[in-house]
């Protein structure tokens, strides 16, 4: 593996594990804030503090094992499919939903790359950080 793809690796997975963990503190520390913050949250169902919570742990939990996986990339590549899991399932349900009709297709755009976004860039620099 070359230098240069393995820093573009860690560049993505870190950026990845700051996004997750800063976006689950603020989850956990501002869940009504967080919730009014996000236009399109409001069309998921009232505010429910428990919820707001349990999503920023699991938005905190990915992003510190992504941190934690990029002190060591070459070691720790299976840590960041593990980081990337819940992200990567996250963004399957919002897939579903729109699918289904459960949410709309402008939502569903709006949401784009802020669901996508991160676990298909945790994902590239797993791949990039490949042998």
């Amino acid at each position: 593996m070359t230098d240069g793809r393995f820093r573009l690796a860690q560049l993505l997975v870190g950026i990845v594990a700051i996004f997750a963990i800063g976006f689950g503190a603020y989850m956990l520390a501002q869940p009504l804030l967080w919730y009014r913050a996000l236009p399109t949250v409001v069309f998921t169902g009232p505010f429910n503090q428990h919820f707001v919570r349990d999503i920023g742990a699991a938005y905190l939990a990915c992003g510190l094992l992504l941190g934690w996986a990029v002190l060591d990339l070459r070691v720790r590549r299976l840590a960041v499919l593990a980081g990337a899991l819940w992200l990567s399932l996250h963004a399957l349900v919002h897939l579903y939903e729109v699918i289904t009709g459960i949410c709309g297709v402008a939502i569903f755009w709006r949401d784009f790359p802020g669901v996508f976004g991160p676990p298909a860039l945790a994902l590239l620099g797993w791949w990039l950080a490949r042998r």
